[in-house]
């Protein structure tokens, strides 16, 4: 039997079913990976090994008692902008270095209430909105090369996963926040439908484009996660009570005849050669597994990337104006972020809004034509420390220019985007897919995807420093 921090969550909770492992044994065994991987990746900010341990042997009991709930003894970590009772939630930020809060995010007491074990709170960007390196923690560093990020925001959920530190753990997405680290890193990301998971507790970057969602190493694993914590909540005016899928049930459901579109712009416009010969490898699996094939127009798509930007610095200009005063304190690029964010007017911000409905509208009319669309995760490979430029094959630009290219849309249009491994760059490098439906129906991205990972083993690439310790 592999080593249990090896296992994905889904395989955890059948050994811990059939009495061949117990959830104490696979936190001890994902803190000592923890030990052996870390700080190299720099993934945990707080290790939460007392809770862990006692939660454990609670799970421990229950499965001994035949009262196991869903996630029941599988550890799990949290980007540290998600709030813990009792456990210090920093935002990646000095400012609230100390802060403990007096309950859970509403996600946090799902996954608790679901029996999942919290193993750390993860690194992150300053409140998600800084770059490169958080100049408080540290540099989130890429376990396929350590001199490379793991991207941003969600870039410690994301090394955390692809290092084996844990078999789960939650990001949010503004941007691409946790489908850039996911493309990156090799990993499987979902951006659920807005609203579809509720981000009561959760320190908020802009509150029209943030998204919470699940991160693992594969579909199966990342349904399982949202089946916990999907659902509407009181406390969430953006969080409504529309009916929940049942994503894990849903996963084996026959694909073919299924429509997938195949954007005809903008996505395949700036993209690294490898990346889109990825994509098309891709899109010949799925058209053996009997999905139909749709080339698409979107019109209005190239607006979407500065739309979103446009918003996010606006809002969160209006989330952090109590502590501008405070701007020597912070991050240095989430300073620079908040300081140009100050000369957006409240004209450019209404504007954006306006034309957010003509991206809206774009993707409504693609919808009727088809089911999914097929995007490229991210249109590059995950860029150097120091350097932070990447290759498009015919020019090298800054990451920031490209990085949320193909992730932006869908923060603007709500509609769920599940990103997942494709392959290797020949630098030995994460390649990736993005599937994409409308709101939701995060289930059909989930399904797609799943068929994919079913005939192919991408997921399963470990990064070569990872995989020798």
């Amino acid at each position: 039997m592999s080593e249990l921090w090896e296992m994905d969550a889904t395989v955890l909770r059948d050994a811990f079913a059939a009495g061949e492992a117990t959830p104490t044994e696979a936190v001890d065994s994902c803190l000592a990976r923890i030990a052996a991987v870390e700080p190299g990746v720099n993934a945990v900010l707080t290790l939460c090994e007392e809770r862990a341990r006692a939660d454990a042997a609670e799970s421990d009991a229950r499965w001994l008692a035949g009262t196991a709930r869903p996630l029941e003894g599988i550890p799990f970590g949290l980007k540290d902008i998600i709030a813990t009772g009792g456990i210090r939630t920093t935002g990646g930020s000095s400012i609230y270095g100390d802060l403990v809060p007096a309950e859970d995010a509403c996600l946090a007491a799902r996954l608790a209430d679901a029996g999942g074990v919290l193993l750390a709170k993860l690194t992150t960007f300053e409140f998600a909105f800084g770059g490169e390196i958080n100049t408080h923690y540290g540099a989130m560093r890429n376990p396929f090369d350590p001199e490379r990020t793991t991207g941003g925001s969600s870039g410690g959920s994301g090394g955390a996963i692809a290092s084996r530190e844990m078999p789960l753990a939650v990001g949010t997405d503004t941007g691409g926040s946790i489908r850039i680290p996911a493309a990156y890193c090799g990993i499987t990301g979902l951006k659920p439908t807005y609203g579809r998971v509720p981000r009561h507790g959760v320190m908020g970057l802009a509150w029209t484009l943030d998204h919470a969602g699940p991160m693992a190493r594969s579909v199966a694993d990342v349904a399982l996660m949202l089946d916990a914590i999907a659902g509407g909540d009181e406390r969430d005016p953006h969080a409504p009570f529309v009916p929940v899928a049942d994503h894990s049930g849903a996963l084996a459901a026959p694909v073919a005849g299924l429509r997938v579109g195949l954007p005809t712009s903008w996505f395949f416009d700036r993209v690294h050669p490898e990346v889109r010969a990825a994509c098309a490898a891709a899109v010949e699996v799925l058209k053996d597994l009997g999905c139909v094939v749709v080339p698409l127009d979107l019109p209005g798509i190239e607006l979407a990337e500065q739309v979103g930007w446009t918003i996010m610095a606006a809002e969160c200009a209006s989330y952090h104006e109590v502590t501008f005063d405070r701007l020597g304190e912070y991050d240095t690029m989430f300073a620079e972020r908040l300081s140009n964010a100050q000369f957006i007017t409240a004209l450019d911000y209404l504007a954006a809004m306006r034309y957010r409905t003509v991206v809206q509208r774009g993707m409504d009319h693609a919808f009727e034509s088809v089911d999914v669309l097929l995007t490229p995760g991210s249109p590059t490979t995950a860029p150097r420390f120091g350097e932070m430029s990447v290759d498009l094959g015919d020019e090298v630009v800054p990451w920031l220019e490209v990085a949320a290219r193909c992730t932006f849309p869908f923060n603007v249009t709500g509609m769920p985007a599940l990103v997942l491994p494709s392959g290797l760059s020949s630098a030995g490098l994460p390649v990736s897919i993005q599937l994409a439906a409308r709101p939701f129906d995060d289930v059909t991205c989930l399904r797609v995807g799943h068929a994919f990972q079913t005939v192919t083993d991408h997921h399963k690439a470990v990064g070569g420093v990872m995989s020798t310790v």
